[in-house]
């Protein structure tokens, strides 16, 4: 049932909802089906007019694609972390248009990092290292389980309500199959999605800026999980600073700037305080150009200026080990049910409305009142009904947009989660 509205931005709308089985608080993420597996059907429709070839070429195309985002989504649904935010359910509803992402309700919300009148930060040194920690402990969960995010930024941390920090939103997510250690029908292509720039230009590593065209085959095995350290990087930055290391007046200018321009730290008189000497360290080995000389997550578990202010850091280290968890493993059956199709929902609640229809007449036989009353709202999703609270109430009319590009993308057909 939704609550109320808790958020709206470019990516869509965030919803409050209770899960009306366990009484859980969610949230309902309401995005718009972007164009990438759109081209896709275009292509089969193009090949169809020319080609017989060519169109069971893009048909098989068509098909890879969505058993492929299928699996994707099947892996995060399985995700369990203190530190990576719940994806509890991905419901497409092809009548709309709309994907709604049933998330793990975060309580405290987005890190407020910065005074937005004057642009200087506002987190302690203490309090950027601590959440650094638990992104870095998230993170390396992630990578564990074969999937980079690319969108690492303090927009995209959240916090509980005891101000556990995890990371949310994984729209433009990639799973990486030798990352996982897994192999399968998709290691021999050319996969060019990784090399394309999703996510947000200031936090992009600098093998991101430059067009996918200029990607050769040899190149682009050089975009790896490197992204996301880097992007961690420029996220500890914002959240020691108050601001991004490099910035500039148009993404094309950015671009230029991201690969060539020195990291440059404030001075003392610009945010109040001294850089230490090992934070300086630790910057130029996250913010390295080259993605081969970057500091790797390992390595930035035992950097001097993140462990500075534990007692005993082997007890983080245990925690923040990712082989503690089992790698997450998803069956055909999980990869097709991946998805929930709002047809199926539809076709459920019609069924269980038929069965309690016949149930109250066969008590109105026998009863002078109905032991049973039905309302005509057990047909909820006829536009002409009032719409139920099962398992959400949503929204059939919201004209949010999305940056969705990866995992929960047109999943349109009528049958078969910001």
């Amino acid at each position: 049932m939704i609550i109320k509205e808790i958020g709206r931005g470019v990516h869509g709308k965030v919803k409050l909802a209770e899960d009306l089985d366990t009484g859980e608080l969610v949230a309902i993420k309401i995005v718009d089906k972007q164009s990438r597996r759109r081209q896709l059907g275009y292509s089969i429709l193009r090949a169809k007019n020319y080609h017989r070839q060519q169109y069971h070429e893009a048909l098989d195309e068509y098909n890879e694609s969505e058993q492929k985002i299928r699996r994707e989504i099947a892996i995060l649904k399985k995700c369990i972390h203190p530190h990576v935010v719940r994806l509890r359910e991905v419901i497409d509803d092809p009548a709309s248009r709309k994907i709604y992402l049933a998330l793990e309700y975060m309580e405290g919300g987005e890190i407020l990092w910065r005074d937005e009148q004057n642009h200087r930060p506002v987190l302690s040194m203490d309090q950027a290292r601590s959440i650094f920690r638990d992104v870095v402990s998230g993170l390396d969960y992630l990578h564990y389980q074969g999937i980079i995010h690319r969108d690492i930024k303090p927009a995209n941390l959240l916090l509980t309500h005891d101000h556990i920090v995890k990371i949310s939103d994984f729209g433009v997510s990639y799973f990486n199959q030798h990352l996982a250690g897994i192999h399968s029908q998709y290691d021999d292509e050319i996969d060019r999605e990784l090399a394309e720039t999703a996510g947000t230009p200031a936090f992009f590593a600098p093998e991101l800026c430059s067009s996918v065209e200029n990607y050769t085959t040899q190149d682009n095995r050089h975009i790896t999980k490197a992204i996301d350290v880097w992007a961690l990087g420029v996220t500890l930055y914002c959240l020691v600073y108050g601001r991004c290391p490099f910035t500039a007046a148009t993404e094309f200018e950015l671009f230029d700037i991201i690969p060539t321009a020195p990291l440059v730290f404030p001075t003392p008189e610009e945010i109040g305080f001294q850089t230490p000497e090992t934070l300086k360290d630790l910057f130029e080995r996250l913010l390295a150009k080259q993605p081969e000389n970057r500091i790797t997550l390992e390595q930035i578990k035992h950097h001097p200026w993140v462990v500075e202010d534990l007692q005993d850091p082997t007890v983080w280290w245990k925690e923040a080990d990712p082989t503690l968890y089992k790698a997450v493993e998803v069956t055909d059956e999980e990869v097709s049910q991946a998805v929930t199709i709002m047809d199926r929902l539809r076709k459920s609640i019609r069924r269980i409305s038929s069965s309690l229809v016949s149930l109250t007449h066969h008590f109105s036989r026998h009863h002078s009142k109905p032991v049973v009353s039905v309302s005509t709202s057990l047909h909820p999703l006829d536009e002409e009904q009032e719409k139920p609270t099962w398992p959400f109430q949503m929204d059939r009319n919201d004209s949010s947009t999305s940056s969705l590009s990866g995992l929960v993308v047109n999943f349109s057909r009528s049958s078969n989660n910001k």
